[in-house]
C-alpha cells in the first residue's frame, strides 16, 4: 500500500503542464470513434423525463460529452460532473 501511495505522490507533484496531455490522444481517438446517441433515444428521453428549454440536466459521468451535446442542443441547461 505505501508504494501504491508513493507512486500517485509522484504523479501528483508533477506539474499541470506536464499532466495536461497524458490522456489526450487517448481521450482524442474514443471521441472520434464514439458513436452519438440515437435522436429517438434523445427525444425518448426527453418526453419520459418531461424536459423543456428551461430544464437543467445532471449528467453523472459525462466523459467525452456524447450526451451532454445532444441535451444542451435541445437548451437544456447542463451540469455535468
Amino acid at each position: 500500500m505505501a508504494k501504491i501511495k508513493e507512486t500517485i505522490a509522484t504523479y501528483a507533484a508533477q506539474s499541470v503542464e506536464h499532466r495536461r496531455g497524458w490522456f489526450s490522444p487517448a481521450a482524442a481517438a474514443y471521441a472520434a470513434t464514439r458513436p452519438r446517441y440515437p435522436q429517438q433515444l434523445v427525444e425518448a428521453v426527453v418526453a419520459r423525463a418531461g424536459l423543456t428549454a428551461t430544464s437543467t440536466v445532471l449528467e453523472v459521468g459525462c466523459g467525452p460529452g456524447t450526451a451532454t451535446v445532444s441535451f444542451a442542443e435541445l437548451g437544456c441547461g447542463i451540469v455535468a460532473i
